[in-house]
């Protein structure tokens, strides 16, 4: 048996289905909201959440806490600027930026470069120094427990389980709110403790993380302490369709949250660390009711597809002018010449005028247990099932799991649960987005 490719075009074209009503309230949005609706800093030892002028973000290397100890929750709510329930794959993005204000002067070294977890572990064996001086701020999404989500969880809900909170109460793991990504399932997990902690209670194994954006300022130079009343701003990687994807459904419930994360220690020394910097050496941002600095602000710019299709061509007028700027893309062209014709473009959520954004398969193979294992392209807010065939002409659900290895790239893998592959002398496979 052996994978084929053959008619795998077809396949992959005929298979695409369009499931999603498009919008009454429809066009360009371009925001500047500050200051946000809420930003509270989630620290154990916060008694005043709401209502303080600034919101550290820091680690911890004691074992009885996170070791992202100290993180900015910020959020906007955008109901009254923005359209919601119209569909989360609705809201198109071409960018969004959070920009934060520094209120500590010269306490921090500025470091615009991600720092691998091998860089803060203070136990593994495979430890590597940190090539550069400082360390990165940075930005991630917001997942909840305890019964929170974001719009039950306040700037003054509980920081966890209720109860006296003191230094022997607090328990790594269980903050309401967290900054979060994605696994390789998709779902959104807590980074807390990513780069390892030595506690009884917390067994997982250090992992990398992928941050949604890292800060960087044109206030200081790397390797140079950080000015008070400096601007960061964190651009979130839209090229990632997970992160998009989590936009999109904020957009569309109306509430985007973030959360703010630094591993700077208080002095700055950690195995694989630099000995730079004050006894305050790390961030200390502005929040909203800060009087003397900026509060955070976000910059929003995208359209909103609505039911409009003025020229009747099958392509809605708002996604003509996000790619092409007026309504003269005609619906079985290719401008970008990648195979795929602008309605099939419109139909899988890529982007008719770039080449290297097309759905299709990039990769297949057998496992060494003869299953079958296939890569291919995704776009956010998809869901994807995977097919096969002994003839191409009857096609049925192939039974498998699929997972995403890196950013816009998902993994499936046939599941035969202990049975082999139906012999054929060959089988084929086609990945449908619904």
């Amino acid at each position: 048996m052996k994978l084929s490719w053959e008619n795998a075009t077809q396949a992959l074209l005929a298979s695409v289905i369009w499931m999603v009503a498009f919008q009454i309230s429809a066009g360009d949005f371009q925001l500047r909201l500050t200051p946000p609706t809420l930003d509270r800093w989630v620290y154990p030892f916060n008694f005043e959440p709401g209502t303080r002028p600034v919101a550290p973000t820091f680690a911890s290397f004691d074992s009885r806490f996170d070791t992202r100890d100290a993180q900015f929750l910020i959020g906007w709510d955008t109901a009254s600027v923005i359209a919601t329930n119209q569909g989360p794959r609705n809201y198109l993005l071409k960018r969004v930026r959070i920009a934060l204000t520094i209120t500590v002067d010269r306490a921090f070294i500025y470091d615009p470069t991600y720092d691998s977890f091998l860089t803060y572990t203070t136990n593994q064996p495979d430890s590597v120094p940190d090539s550069d001086l400082g360390r990165p701020v940075e930005l991630y999404g917001v997942a909840y427990r305890g019964g929170f989500d974001a719009a039950s969880f306040k700037q003054d809900s509980p920081y966890g389980p209720l109860g006296a909170i003191n230094s022997g109460t607090i328990s790594i793991g269980t903050r309401n709110a967290y900054a979060a990504m994605f696994d390789t399932n998709g779902a959104l997990i807590d980074i807390a403790n990513n780069v390892g902690q030595a506690n009884a209670s917390w067994t997982n194994a250090p992992f990398e993380v992928t941050p949604w954006a890292v800060g960087v300022t044109t206030n200081a130079a790397p390797g140079e302490l950080v000015p008070a009343d400096s601007k960061f701003v964190f651009d979130l990687n839209l090229n990632d369709p997970l992160i998009t994807g989590y936009i999109q459904l904020a957009l569309d419930s109306g509430r985007l949250r973030f959360m703010v994360s630094s591993l700077s220690p208080a002095t700055q020394i950690t195995p694989g660390g630099t000995a730079n910097g004050g006894t305050v050496a790390y961030p200390q941002w502005a929040t909203k009711e800060n009087l003397l600095y900026d509060p955070p602000v976000i910059e929003v710019e995208g359209t909103t597809v609505g039911s409009a299709d003025t020229d009747g061509d099958g392509l809605p007028d708002d996604w003509e002018k996000f790619y092409f700027g007026d309504l003269s893309a005609a619906p079985d062209a290719d401008p970008d010449g990648d195979g795929a014709s602008n309605r099939t473009e419109l139909l899988s959520g890529t982007n008719p005028t770039n080449p290297h954004s097309v759905f299709r398969i990039i990769g297949n193979a057998y496992n060494t247990n003869g299953a079958a294992q296939l890569r291919f392209t995704i776009s956010s807010r998809r869901n994807y099932r995977v097919e096969t065939s002994d003839d191409l002409i009857s096609w049925r659900i192939a039974n498998g799991v699929l997972s995403y290895p890196v950013a816009g790239v998902a993994q499936w893998n046939e599941s035969l649960d202990g049975e082999s592959p139906v012999p054929s002398s060959r089988r084929y496979f086609r990945v449908a987005a619904e």
